[in-house]
């Protein structure tokens, strides 16, 4: 089932390295260097495969670090490698980033959407996470956007301490009015400093009320997908891709491509990236059972869970004939629902989505 492409940049660069993040990251004092934005080029004027494409997505690290001239550099050459048809274009951006005339740049390459990395609009909280920005800057940069972008999203996290002034945050974020918004659960992953801490995280109970006290706030949007809410028409078609478990291509250190099932990695270490960019990639042929079980588990992050018509046409089998019995068992448990022949996940099956991809594992 051919489908047009996810492109997916991964910019390393930040000016703090946040305690609990663990993707390929680098400190610097300026800009996103020249000669990384000439090495990611390379990698992509480099690339042999399908072209078709239906979004890109700038992450980080700090995309937001990139001068006018490297975003110019870079969608010149994506430009010049890919054909898109009205494609959805994002950028992960700092509050401490935004200016009028910042946004008036990403706009000029085909930025249609942003990404805000707020967290929280609490200070105590925003020191608690390590972040470089204030209160003050969050609120700045979420006024400066609702007025010059129509296509927005807003990124929370719950779980942080102090845990008191988690709804305010998500009450705040409601009266920038953005289109979509992501709440994600602070998770203290190794090879971080937060790893260290992880004695001290949250109360598991406490983090849980959060994350349903925000699916009740935002009674406007559609819990689209586990931690993601959108107004109708604005859910993330980029990320969509990913929770389909269709192709996509990602281009920078320790980025990600999945491509005629095979899961192809780039190298972590910036170094090695800069000197031979697009070398030293790790393969792995994803076989037939495991292609389909992904399937399943990113599709049952969604709303949208997946269809046996559409189950059967991409891989020539039959849903129920392959996973029935895990099925039927995680209907009984009111994880997912069935209905025409469709499953879904419930709001218990948001809850305990790990417990849905246990069960669909073959025993």
């Amino acid at each position: 089932m051919s489908t047009p492409l996810g492109i997916y940049i991964h910019i390393p660069y930040c000016r703090v390295l946040c305690p609990y993040c663990d993707f390929v990251k680098k400190r610097t004092s300026g800009d996103v260097p020249d000669t990384f934005v000439e090495a990611l080029c390379t990698e992509i004027e480099t690339y042999e495969g399908p072209t078709a494409a239906a979004s890109v997505f700038l992450g980080g690290g700090t995309p937001s670090l990139l001068t006018p001239a490297g975003m110019e550099r870079i969608f010149k050459t994506l430009h010049d490698t890919f054909s898109f048809s009205d494609p959805e274009i994002t950028i992960e951006v700092n509050p401490d980033d935004v200016t009028l005339e910042q946004l008036a740049v990403w706009q000029g390459v085909g930025v249609n959407r942003l990404s805000l990395g707020v967290q929280s609009f609490d200070d105590a909280v925003l020191k608690f996470l390590g972040r470089n920005h204030d209160s003050e800057k969050a609120h700045a940069a979420c006024a400066h956007i609702a007025e010059t972008y129509d296509n927005w999203s807003l990124d929370l996290i719950f779980g942080a301490k102090p845990s008191e002034s988690w709804e305010t945050s998500v009450q705040t974020a409601l009266d920038y009015a953005p289109q979509h918004i992501s709440a994600y659960g602070l998770t203290y992953e190794e090879n971080t400093v937060f790893w260290k801490q992880r004695h001290a995280a949250l109360d598991d109970d406490i983090a849980l009320e959060q994350y349903w006290r925000t699916h009740d706030l935002l009674t406007d949007y559609t819990h689209y997908e586990v931690s993601n809410f959108a107004r109708p028409g604005f859910e993330s078609t980029h990320n969509k891709i990913y929770w389909r478990n269709e192709s996509y291509l990602g281009f920078g250190p320790g980025a990600v491509s999945y491509l005629d099932d095979v899961r192809i990695t780039n190298p972590r270490s910036i170094s090695a990236y800069l000197s031979t960019p697009g070398h030293g990639r790790d393969e792995d042929r994803v076989d037939s059972a495991d292609s389909k079980l992904e399937t399943l588990i990113q599709h049952f992050r969604t709303q949208e869970g997946i269809a046996e018509a559409y189950y059967t046409q991409r891989f020539s089998t039959a849903l129920h004939e392959d996973f029935g019995i895990a099925l039927d068992g995680l209907v009984r448990r009111e994880l997912l629902a069935y209905e025409f022949g469709h499953y879904r996940p419930t709001l218990h099956g948001y809850e305990l989505n790990n417990e849905i991809g246990l069960a669909l594992i073959p025993e």
